[in-house]
């Protein structure tokens, strides 16, 4: 969580915290245990060899220096991809009774397809970054694809070529639309999208506001402590709980969150619960 200590007369020092579940430990944890539960084959052994990749580390790291030190933006590097990609799967398996994901409604795969498509596209999905925030979200798709294909041609290799290029296809389409300004249409690149807004939490913006900078951007995103992907209604199935130390986080929800829950297939979908300091505020959408 995010408190303000009034140091001196007109000086404010914010002093950060994490929730325990917020720990990236933690996060790594539920991302492994995501697949494990539901006993998707390819997929729980999927995540130990993104998460150990160093090629995808690097990469995503120096993809950071562009977006973190350069322009002070919150962090899109390994961290972020990692925590985005626990949010899209957990967003997959918290909707599957309800919507079918786009690889097993039109029975091109199954849900562990479909998982599997999820899972690299929000990891990978920021990789454009490396050559400049503008249209990132187009580079990371040409940056991507040595990756993609070397993970699809060990998990894939009894399968047919034209089953490998639908898997591509929906991931590739995954990672392109993860972007506020394009409008997803598969569930798949959905929950990508709107799992990569989910991470706006606290520790997020602890780097940039160690820089020293302080703007909407970087309070906003300390004032949230939690965030919550949890099961919702029949007809909403997915309810995301936002937590704040105070309304400031109200930016980050609107703006960055919204914006992506917008352009996805899940806008009516999804309920979004925010509170402050318990106090349930209401969003005006």
């Amino acid at each position: 969580m995010v408190s303000c200590m009034n140091q001196g007369k007109d000086e404010f020092v914010i002093k950060i915290e994490l929730e325990e579940k917020m720990l990236l430990k933690n996060v790594i944890k539920e991302l492994k245990e995501i697949p494990r539960k539901l006993n998707l084959v390819k997929t729980k052994k999927l995540i130990p060899k993104l998460l150990e990749d160093t090629t995808i580390k690097a990469a995503l790291n120096a993809a950071n220096i562009m977006v973190t030190d350069y322009l002070k933006y919150n962090d899109h590097g390994w961290h972020h991809a990692v925590i985005a990609t626990r949010n899209a799967i957990k967003i997959l398996s918290v909707i599957r009774d309800y919507i079918k994901p786009h690889i097993v409604k039109y029975r091109h795969g199954n849900f562990d397809d479909a998982m599997f498509v999820t899972a690299i596209a929000a990891f990978l999905h920021d990789l454009g970054n490396v050559v400049h925030r503008d249209h990132h979200w187009q580079m990371s798709v040409s940056i991507a694809k040595p990756i993609i294909w070397d993970y699809i041609n060990e998990f894939y290799s009894k399968e047919s070529e034209e089953k490998k290029w639908k898997i591509f296809a929906h991931i590739a389409n995954a990672i392109f639309s993860h972007d506020e300004a394009v409008q997803a249409f598969t569930i798949e690149a959905s929950a990508v999208k709107v799992g990569d807004g989910c991470d706006m939490a606290a520790g997020r913006s602890r780097r940039p506001y160690s820089l020293g900078k302080v703007d909407i951007h970087s309070v906003s995103a300390l004032s949230i402590k939690d965030v919550d992907i949890l099961p919702g209604t029949s007809e909403k199935p997915l309810l995301i709980k936002v937590d704040m130390t105070n309304p400031a986080g109200i930016f980050q929800i609107e703006e960055v969150l919204m914006g992506k829950l917008n352009t996805s297939l899940l806008k009516d979908k999804t309920t979004i619960d925010v509170t402050v300091r318990g106090k349930q505020i209401r969003l005006y959408k």
